[in-house]
């Protein structure tokens, strides 16, 4: 094997498939980036739970062949060479892998590609849905951030994907908080899975900046879900279990409706908790009055309150919240005016925009004592 590429193409694609390849592992396969060059370049990592591919452009391509080297050590060296541009060879079946570039030149120990476990790649074009890069990233930066990151309940750990009635839409729930995104579908069959919420994240910041539409399809005999396009390939395990039935959590009628500038009140429940160290012992409170809102909150470093003007309907509520689990959703809302719906003071909120009919996220109160 050999070829000659760009240093800094071949290193963002090795950061996008280091993200599934573990630091440490019982199988040392699975710490290396499998190297395979026929007509191009593509990289590969896994931990057998996600597996992502990325083709890198190549210049020059010699001898065709196909490698594993440590994933981390292979890295570093890419991105500091002198040199933009990088040569790299291997020696013989087994042997050595050869990193030159510029006035720099590596040798490193390889692995044979043949160790490195069976990747099942799905292919059913008749289960494939596609969207813009952006679309999709929004779906899951808007509901991702509610999954509990490590209930025993493994479902909860991932965001439902639910296609019904024209609808897509994205649902996470970590028991005290509820997000559902949606948008329009033109796909006409009805499915339901649980993808790892940290898989959507990576996923996420692939997709950072793509301007290209990405494509999904999954299959219900592997229990696995594919995204791709043209450059990459994810393929993921899906959870198992019952997903909560969100629809019941949902308040039948509102007590009180706060409509104000949603940054006006990040910054000022930001600033009212300068005073809070422990987020998980003290919290911030909200109290409603006709024409604006009254922001409290008491901890170790002493006492702090401000008012954020508001349009209030309804009667008057105290209500109190973990300011960091508050602040999360408002930032997820992403727009201008924001519309709190308040059950009752013990009850759970309903955090959305009259911007964006698509979105909303539910929000349980903490247990307070009136003043």
């Amino acid at each position: 094997m050999k070829f000659t590429c760009n240093r800094d193409l071949l290193a963002e694609g090795l950061t996008i498939v280091q993200k599934a390849i573990p630091n440490k592992s019982n199988y040392p396969a699975l710490e290396c980036v499998l190297i395979d060059v026929s007509e191009d370049l593509v990289l590969t990592g896994s931990d057998t739970d996600l597996s992502i591919t990325y083709q890198v452009p190549v210049m020059i391509i010699e001898e065709v062949g196909s490698t594993l080297v440590n994933a981390r050590v292979f890295s570093d060296i890419i991105r500091r060479l002198p040199d933009l541009y990088v040569t790299i060879e291997t020696s013989g079946v087994g042997g050595n892998i050869s990193i030159n570039s510029g006035k720099s030149h590596f040798e490193l120990p390889t692995i044979s590609s043949e160790q490195y476990p069976k990747i099942n790649f799905i292919n059913n074009d008749e289960r494939l849905m596609e969207m813009p890069a952006q679309t999709l990233k929004s779906l899951i930066k808007q509901t991702s951030f509610a999954a509990s990151p490590d209930s025993a309940r493994m479902v909860l750990r991932g965001v439902l994907i639910e296609n019904s009635g024209g609808l897509l839409k994205f649902v996470a729930i970590d028991g005290y908080r509820l997000a559902v995104k949606t948008s329009p579908s033109d796909y006409e069959e009805d499915f339901r899975m649980v993808v790892p919420s940290k898989v959507l994240n990576e996923l996420a910041k692939i997709i950072e900046k793509s301007e290209n539409n990405i494509r999904f399809c999954f299959s219900e005999d592997e229990k696995q879900v594919m995204f791709f396009n043209d450059n990459f390939s994810l393929v993921s395990g899906l959870l198992k279990g019952d997903f909560p039935d969100y629809k019941q959590l949902l308040p039948k009628e509102y007590k009180c409706r706060m409509v104000t500038k949603n940054q006006v009140l990040i910054d000022t429940i930001e600033r009212v908790s300068l005073v809070i160290n422990d987020d998980k012992k003290w919290f911030v409170e909200l109290t409603t009055y006709p024409d604006e809102v009254f922001i409290c909150a008491t901890g170790e470093n002493g006492k702090s309150h401000e008012t954020v003007p508001a349009e209030i309907s309804g009667q008057e509520i105290l209500i109190a919240f973990n300011e960091k689990s508050l602040v999360e959703c408002l930032k997820a809302i992403e727009k201008e005016n924001i519309t709190i719906n308040f059950s009752f003071e013990k009850g759970p909120c309903v955090i959305s925009s009259d911007e964006d009919s698509s979105y909303f996220i539910l929000i349980m109160p903490v247990k307070h004592k009136s003043r």
